[in-house]
Order: structure tokens, then sequence, then C-alpha cells
């Protein structure tokens, strides 16, 4: 399997490819991504902004009037470029694989996932803050990102269920399931200051178990 991009390549990537966005305010972008995830929204201010994408600090305020402005910019490609992009590569290299049982599929999905947010912890951060306090945010990520977990995931838990491996649950409930017992250990690692991965066979074994079929 060839390695994932993380976060922040694939957000550079989107923004080498639009022809909309001045290099200059390209530079102040990523700087603002790189800061917001290594300090955090709150502590990053304009003028460190500015020192990381060599731009004068006049030139952050003349595109954005407040910082609130600046992390919106920031946000926007994520919710309609740069995650599903992801979860398409993801899909790919993972959903699309021909599993047996469903310990095949629920150990594949559940290490690769784990191991993402690990990689990409502090920009997942700033990205599901945002999403849960901002309703524009989670309605353009659930607009993109349910039709992609649909066309990539249901058909797999349908074969599995037509060979007796899944439970005969609705399709959306048992991706709850599963995508749900990922973000609770992100949560608690984050909370706890443990690595994301410590729980990974203890979830693999409950999902299992769990989503066997009666």
């Amino acid at each position: 399997m060839t390695q994932e991009m993380n976060i922040q390549t694939a957000f550079q990537d989107v923004m080498a490819a639009s022809g909309d966005i001045p290099p200059k305010q390209k530079r102040v972008l990523a700087a603002s991504l790189e800061l917001f995830a290594a300090h955090g929204f709150a502590n990053t201010t304009t003028k460190e902004i500015a020192a990381r994408a060599d731009v004068a600090e006049g030139t952050v305020y003349r595109r954005y009037k407040t910082k609130n402005e600046l992390l919106a910019a920031v946000l926007a490609p994520f919710t309609t470029e740069v995650l599903p992009r992801l979860v398409e590569e993801f899909a790919a290299k993972v959903i699309r694989q021909e599993y047996m049982t469903r310990h095949d599929l629920i150990t594949a999905v559940v290490t690769d996932r784990l191991q993402f947010l690990q990689d990409n912890g502090q920009v997942m951060r700033v990205l599901a803050t945002e999403i849960m306090v901002r309703a524009d945010l989670r309605e353009q990520f659930l607009k993109r990102a349910v039709p992609l977990v649909q066309r990539n995931l249901y058909p797999l838990l349908e074969r599995l269920k037509a060979d007796g491996e899944l439970v005969d649950w609705p399709n959306d409930r048992i991706a709850q399931f599963m995508i749900g017992t990922m973000v609770s250990q992100f949560v608690r690692s984050n909370l706890a200051a443990e690595p994301v991965t410590t729980a990974g066979p203890l979830m693999i074994d409950f999902l299992e178990k769990g989503l066997a079929p009666k």
C-alpha cells in the first residue's frame, strides 16, 4: 500500500492547484494552518502568521479583517476539497479490498484510521473543534462526507452481511458504531494525553464482537 498523504500536504496541494488565490494569500493560509495546529487558534497571533508566511502583518489584515475570518478561509477548502480527497484515498487504499471476514475489515479500518488520527492529531483537533461549533462547516462536511461513505463502505457491508459475517443492521448504524468508536478514542487520547493507537486491539475486539451476526 502506498503511504497516505497527511492533511497539511493535501491542503498544500489544494492551494497549489488553485488559480484563484494569489501566492501571498496561499502562504498566509498555509502558515495559519501550521500555527493553528501547533499552538491552537486562540494562542496564534496574526504577527506570527505574517512572519511564518514571510509577508507584512498588514497584508494579512488587508485580506482578512479578523482572525475568525482567516480561520474560515483556512477551513473552507477542508470541507469542500481536502477531506473528500482524503476519504477517497482511504477508500482506494483500505475499503476497496477483498475482505472475507468482518475481522479483516475491522482490523484494517481501525488500524489505518487510528494511525491517521495519530499522524494528523494537531490538525484534526482544530478541525473537530470548529466542525462541532460551526453549523455551516458541519453542514458542508456532512454533505461531502456522507455520500463518500455510502458509496465506498456500504457495498462492502452488504456483501459481508450476505455472507453471514456481519450483523443485519442498517448500514448507517454500523458505520456510526465503527466511526464513533474511533472518534471517542481520539477524544480520550487528547484528554488523557495517550497515543491514539493505544486501544487499537481492544477496539477491534469490541467491534468484532458487537457487529457479529446473531
